[in-house]
């Protein structure tokens, strides 16, 4: 009998740190600043004909990266965030550009080509916390994010001094964290308006439905211990990143959601969802055929032209 006791707790043992083993890899490669520069577009995510737009996606980087601007900084919970900023002082709008999950705000401005070359406001690239020129440790796929935005919104007022219309334009998480701005209180007048390009509803639900695209099982069980880690060491409740909700607060702020109708990362369906919730000004773009990411790359023509059409550019 003693004999059952040892071996069953050597099988207890051995569960949970297996269990706490597979928890802490999980939550380093999803929420720790990212090792490797490299671009990746995951065929499980992306799809396979992403590819194809890699040239014109790196010669829109490149452009970016030789025009002239200005190197921004500022200071969000103790967190030195950076940004680029290129000027057109005849333009009266700022656009705030929040790019997506793992990634750079020089690096995922390419998925938008031409079009803010085009269009000629004045444009923000910032880059997240944790990621790019920006410092912190951790994502958070939003939680802490939005707070970072709105102080991006603040000085961009300021710099301004309250002369220019402000908008965010978010891709992938970075569609979810500026919808998650719009629920924030004390958000300036001259804030217009937010272009929501392939953002999740809530941060639980696009976990569970990558982690099971990705390693074909439904990872829930590892939720709870990833959501433990996220509490403990990040400073945030993945279960309570809920976009849908953080909309119903918003009272003032327009928003233009563009979404793919073939996009395997996040559903199209999460858009209707966060669409649904918002009570102000609102419309909803869908990209037939479009990928992740993919939309303005699939409908150039009718993506500027939403675009144009919402921040009332000739």
């Amino acid at each position: 009998m003693e004999w059952v006791f040892i071996s069953l707790a050597i099988l207890v043992f051995l569960v949970i740190s297996t269990y706490v083993w597979f928890v802490t890899i999980t939550f380093g490669l999803l929420f720790r600043r990212p090792i490797t520069k490299k671009q990746v577009y995951l065929k499980p995510f992306f799809g396979e004909g992403f590819n194809q737009h890699t040239e014109e996606i790196e010669k829109t980087q490149k452009m970016f990266a030789e025009k002239k601007h200005i190197e921004l900084k500022i200071v969000s919970n103790n967190v030195v965030l950076r940004g680029n900023l290129f000027e057109n002082p005849k333009s009266d709008k700022v656009v705030i550009f929040v790019h997506g999950y793992y990634s750079t705000g020089m690096r995922d401005i390419g998925y938008l080509g031409d079009l803010y070359h085009d269009l000629k406001v004045n444009l923000l690239i910032i880059d997240q916390r944790a990621t790019g020129n920006s410092e912190g440790m951790y994502s958070t796929l939003g939680a802490m994010e939005r707070f970072d935005v709105r102080e991006w919104i603040f000085h961009i007022n300021n710099r301004y001094e309250g002369k220019k219309d402000i908008y965010l334009h978010g891709i992938s998480m970075g569609a979810a964290t500026s919808l998650l701005v719009t629920g924030l209180p004390n958000l300036p007048k001259t804030f217009k308006g937010v272009i929501a390009d392939c953002g999740y509803s809530r941060t639980n639900g696009v976990l569970l439905y990558a982690g099971k695209r990705l390693v074909k099982i439904r990872p829930r069980v590892l939720i709870w211990g990833i959501n433990l880690f996220a509490r403990l060491f990040a400073g945030f409740n993945v279960n309570k990143v809920k976009v849908t909700k953080e909309l119903k607060k918003n009272t003032m702020v327009p928003i233009l959601f563009i979404h793919g109708t073939d996009d395997r990362f996040v559903p199209f369906n999460m858009s209707v969802k966060n669409y649904k919730a918002v009570t102000t000004p609102k419309k909803l773009v869908a990209f037939a055929g479009a990928a992740h990411c993919e939309s303005y790359l699939k409908n150039k023509e009718l993506y500027t032209a939403e675009v144009k059409e919402f921040l009332n550019v000739k």
